[in-house]
């Protein structure tokens, strides 16, 4: 006998917007990335504790998926506003005048991300023309710099759109 739950859809809910299917998807892909990180890392230990060798290749493999992480990270952090802050001003100024400084860094921090991804979208060219890859898996580079150039830029736009909703007044 099979039980039928229905989904969010069927029990009337909404359905996702595209910013919650985005970093839902951004989320998945993390757990992935750190979850192949783990194995890697299990596989090289117990191969060398038991086999006398390692995985091959998996010091490049593993750099490779925490670069990835921590850019595929990026988007997540911006989106919930989890970065590391500072707020020795909100104790002394006022309601209105935090809320200003807040978009007014977040637009400074949207322009120095979009920058960065730029920077890695050119860096990835220049890999990718160079033929650029890792020294033992020959493993290209400009897919990892692409990457990085993607969510940099995904992070751009969402921390541009959380400072235009704070200089207008849209957020508490």
């Amino acid at each position: 006998m099979t039980v039928a739950v229905p989904d969010e859809r069927e029990r009337g809910a909404a359905a996702p917007s595209p910013i919650g299917l985005l970093t839902r998807s951004l989320g998945v892909l993390a757990a992935v990335l750190l979850f192949g990180m783990a194995a890697m890392t299990t596989a090289d230990v117990l191969g060398r504790d038991f086999l006398g060798v390692g995985v091959p290749g998996s010091y490049e493999l593993t750099s490779l998926l925490l670069a990835a992480l921590i850019f595929v990270g990026l988007p997540l952090t911006t989106e919930r506003e989890e970065h590391v802050a500072v707020d020795l001003v909100d104790m002394v100024a006022s309601r209105r005048a935090v809320r200003l400084l807040k978009g007014v860094m977040g637009v400074l921090s949207a322009v120095v991300l979009a920058f960065l991804a730029w920077q890695l979208w050119g860096r990835g060219i220049r890999l990718g023309q160079d033929g650029s890859h890792t020294n033992v898996l020959r493993f290209p580079l400009a897919p990892v710099a692409y990457l990085m150039a993607v969510t940099t830029g995904i992070a751009a736009l969402m921390q541009m759109t959380l400072a235009v909703n704070d200089l207008s007044g849209r957020r508490p």
